[in-house]
């Protein structure tokens, strides 16, 4: 199983007109129920209650650490724009929003699911951003998501010899 939890191009430079609008649109993305914040206190939990699966314990945390990446991207996106970076979209941001499941074939599948689901919500937000450099970074962003997929798809496959669409 490869160890690449990133795509190798580097994340393009984040050169925007102030857009408060624009800054909104990617808050849910940033700190929403289903954000990079969620994505990363998920996959933190993962990680810590999986000791015994060493590969997934590991995968996780590389994914996360992509995560962070991705949060700190669009909070500096958020602020260049004109809004504030704050830890909630439509509502503040808390715990209810990770997802604490235990086993890790559920949660793997889970993760799977949400991966995919970003990635959708990455390319709706995209569809509505007028500005090149936000969309460049979303394209970005989503080769990463992808990356994600196949990871967590392939520990499935290794782990539990269970295949995932």
């Amino acid at each position: 199983m490869s160890q690449i939890y990133a795509s190798d191009l580097p994340y393009p430079s984040i050169n925007v007109v102030e857009n408060p609008s624009e800054a909104k649109l990617l808050m849910p993305l940033y700190a929403g129920s289903q954000s990079e914040l969620s994505a990363i206190m998920t996959y933190a939990f993962q990680k810590y209650v999986t000791p015994k699966y060493r590969k997934i314990a590991k995968t996780l945390e590389g994914i996360a650490i992509v995560e962070m990446r991705h949060h700190a991207l669009l909070g500096e996106a958020i602020y260049a724009l004109g809004g504030y970076p704050i830890m909630g979209a439509r509502t503040y941001w808390n715990g209810s929003f990770a997802n604490y499941a235990l086993n890790p074939k559920t949660y793997l599948k889970q993760n799977v699911n949400s991966e995919q689901n970003t990635i959708l919500n990455y390319e709706h937000t995209l569809l509505n951003l007028t500005q090149d450099s936000l969309k460049s970074l979303v394209e970005r962003i989503v080769l990463d998501e992808q990356i994600h997929v196949k990871l967590f798809k392939e520990l499935l496959q290794s782990e539990f010899e269970e295949t995932c669409t």
